[in-house]
């Protein structure tokens, strides 16, 4: 940054945009990356599970309003990556809908490929997928939404923050523990409609509520998933946020990274979030 107005300014609107996601994202793309809402251990023996779900924001890895660069990295059990650029656009409406563009700007054969998401604000969820070699949008419904995203580990319902943890599941705490010497509180999940897991369990940083790590249980009580929020840093108003998300599938023994390279939180047009600027090349 050349001033110190512009740091604070990049400072604030990544504050704004990035969590875990998670969550369900994640909370979004998967979701995902969270926004704290509070800090302060102030009454921590006291908060209940609900109220400490409370304190996160979002289960999408970005929230808020503006657009992103970032990378999103896939590696398979041989340990073979390949790397995608994508822009993210991101908007919340006042009555609480939450609109999300991704859009595949690199290598050439993924190009152009879009994923509208449209939820929340009392409306039903509607997630469209655009490839340019099919020339035509498609939209993603039913139990397709829990199917892989695109060769990744999120699913499309965690990847456009389709779900979340305060309205789909119900909360339990359990004893905190510490987590790469941070104080966690830890809270199991119990998903209250249909999922593919039978629970949830999230270590959530007692200092600023943002979750560390969520592991997603199969119906056998076996570890399918865990989302890490990685390299968290201070942004110029002190505050802690994640840079990179992580997703590995540990019975595939895949592995998902996504980093936030650029971000802005300049508005962004509402003609991003319509069917037809899918098509749009």
């Amino acid at each position: 940054m050349l001033c110190e107005m512009r740091r604070q300014q990049r400072g604030s609107a990544k504050a704004a945009l990035a969590r875990v996601a998670a969550c369900a994202l994640l909370t979004g793309l998967l979701a995902v990356a969270c926004v704290p809402l509070a800090s302060g251990r102030a009454g921590a023996a006291d908060l209940t599970a609900q109220q400490i779900l409370d304190k996160i924001e979002g289960t999408t890895m970005l929230t808020g309003n503006g657009s992103a660069t970032i990378e999103l990295i896939t590696e398979n059990k041989r340990g073979q990556q390949r790397s995608n650029k994508l822009k993210v656009y991101r908007a919340k409406d006042s009555d609480g809908t939450d609109k999300q563009l991704l859009e595949y700007l690199s290598p050439a054969d993924v190009a152009g490929t879009k994923l509208l998401s449209i939820t929340g604000g009392g409306q039903e969820s509607q997630i469209w997928l655009f490839m340019p070699a099919l020339g035509r949008e498609r939209r993603i419904a039913g139990t397709e939404t829990r199917s892989k995203f695109m060769g990744t580990d999120f699913t499309y319902e965690e990847i456009s923050g389709g779900s979340t943890y305060k309205e789909n599941y119900k909360a339990e705490r359990l004893a905190d523990e510490d987590l790469g010497g941070r104080g966690c509180y830890v809270l199991r999940l119990t998903p209250s409609t249909e999922s593919d897991y039978a629970y949830v369990k999230m270590w959530v940083w007692r200092d600023e509520f943002i979750p560390l790590k969520i592991e997603f249980y199969n119906k056998d009580g076996k570890v399918r998933k865990v989302l890490s929020n990685l390299d968290l840093k201070k942004n110029s108003k002190g505050k802690w946020e994640p840079s990179t998300l992580e997703m590995s599938d540990v019975a595939a023994g895949t592995k998902t990274t996504i980093k936030i390279l650029e971000i802005s939180d300049k508005p962004v047009s509402d003609e991003y979030f319509t069917v037809r600027y899918l098509r749009r090349r």
